[in-house]
């Protein structure tokens, strides 16, 4: 049940995000979600084994669900804030957009909790906000810093 339901998420993140106006190139895409996707595995793994504090269950269909998550769902949503940050929208719209999306990844959290594939031991909801805010900028960061590599590239050739 639960790899069906995170399969659906899943595909429902890759319909909105085939949909939703871009204002990076394919090749920085490729960059951030290859970025985001090693560091979500890097960040959850170190969370799980070493501090426990968010243990993944450790039944078979769970832990694929929840690598599903880890390697679609996650690593797209935050490359879509990214998107939204980067565009030229209004302030306040960029900021809705930025709350939508910090807030699927909370309730996304909160099916997993439902759904027995985690449980929080030393965590709560405010780390997990948190914790995908910081993400959140921090590939922004990295995004403008890769834009600007190819900037520097072409202005100088």
């Amino acid at each position: 049940m639960s790899l069906a339901v995170l399969a659906f998420m899943a595909w429902l993140v890759m319909i909105v995000f085939a949909m939703i106006p871009k204002g990076l190139t394919l090749k920085e895409m490729i960059f951030l979600y290859f970025v985001i996707a090693v560091l979500t595995i890097t960040l959850f793994t170190v969370m799980d084994v070493n501090l426990h504090w968010v243990p993944l269950t450790r039944q078979v269909e769970g832990s694929f669900a929840m690598y599903i998550c880890r390697f679609i769902f996650i690593p797209l949503l935050v490359l879509m804030a990214t998107c939204v940050l980067l565009s030229n929208l209004r302030a306040r719209w960029r900021g809705a957009s930025l709350a939508l999306i910090l807030s699927a990844l909370c309730a996304a959290d909160r099916i997993y909790l439902r759904l027995e594939l985690i449980e929080y031991v030393r965590w709560n909801e405010f780390y997990s906000v948190l914790m995908y805010g910081a993400f959140i900028v921090l590939i922004w960061g990295i995004a403008r810093w890769y834009a600007g590599l190819d900037k520097e590239a072409s202005s100088t050739s």
